[in-house]
């Protein structure tokens, strides 16, 4: 079904975009659109397009249909065409997702974690950011600083994100995760100032792993730290931002490979 309605460009796809994330041929997308299983508008130039809401529309449904069979490979399949969608359209995003997914399993692991829960943080980790899917380009990639306006915009992520996955039942576990992965355990975060025990375990490693990354990405607009001065900073706010236990295993481990060698070529 073709819908004749204007959008944002910023917030849309073109077809071949969308085959790509969807994971496949433009041919086999255009026959879902002919057959009214994806919705399209049309630009004033004429070329079709497919909103970021649609795409994900799309992709529940064929979650959906597979879960039954192949849970395991439906959400390897949503979690990588997700880090892919995000860092082709972000600028400061390369390697991101990866990265935090990396060292929040590296301390979920020295915390003891079960094989579950790890798998659990791995994949709540990779897709923290989804909510940014369906926040303008031109905010997310803004580089001469936000306005008031912009940057509530911003803090809406975690929610948008969390709206998502509780959408799609095998990704329901990750929600709450991702909806808490910005509130800190002063309880001065976002998006409810969650505070101390009120916070998942998993929300707090993320919410350090990722505020690590951002510090020491590299060609990012924001001012990049060294991995010590990272790390100091982050030891620094143990009790306020971060919940003590979790900077305990940090640091503990930043004495090894799994973080101190470790930096990612741009971030958030």
């Amino acid at each position: 079904m073709i819908n004749k309605y204007s959008e944002t460009p910023k917030l849309c796809l073109t077809p071949r975009e969308a085959a790509a994330i969807l994971n496949v041929s433009l041919s086999t997308l255009k026959k879902l659109i002919y057959r009214g299983e994806i919705s399209t508008f049309k630009t004033p130039g004429g070329h079709h397009r497919i909103s970021r809401e649609e795409l994900l529309r799309s992709m529940h449904n064929n979650l959906s249909l597979t879960a039954d069979k192949t849970a395991n490979k439906s959400l390897s399949v949503i979690t990588n065409a997700f880090v892919y969608l995000l860092e082709r359209k972000l600028i400061f995003c390369k390697g991101h997702s990866a990265k935090v997914a990396d060292i929040s399993l590296a301390i979920a692991n020295e915390m003891g974690f079960s094989r579950l829960k790890q798998q659990r943080i791995y994949l709540a980790a990779l897709m923290h950011d989804i909510g940014k899917f369906l926040i303008s380009e031109s905010i997310l990639n803004k580089q001469d600083g936000l306005s008031p306006e912009e940057y509530l915009e911003i803090k809406k992520h975690p929610l948008l994100g969390s709206d998502f996955l509780n959408s799609i039942e095998i990704l329901q576990d990750l929600a709450t995760i991702v909806r808490q992965h910005h509130e800190r355990f002063d309880g001065s975060g976002y998006p409810h100032g969650l505070k101390a025990d009120e916070i998942l375990p998993e929300a707090k490693i993320i919410s350090l792993a990722e505020t690590f990354v951002c510090m020491t990405a590299e060609n990012s607009y924001h001012k990049s730290y060294s991995i010590p001065d990272a790390i100091c900073m982050i030891q620094k706010n143990a009790g306020t931002q971060f919940d003590p236990r979790v900077v305990e295993v940090f640091l503990k481990l930043s004495k090894t490979e799994k973080i101190s060698k470790s930096r990612e070529t741009a971030a958030i």
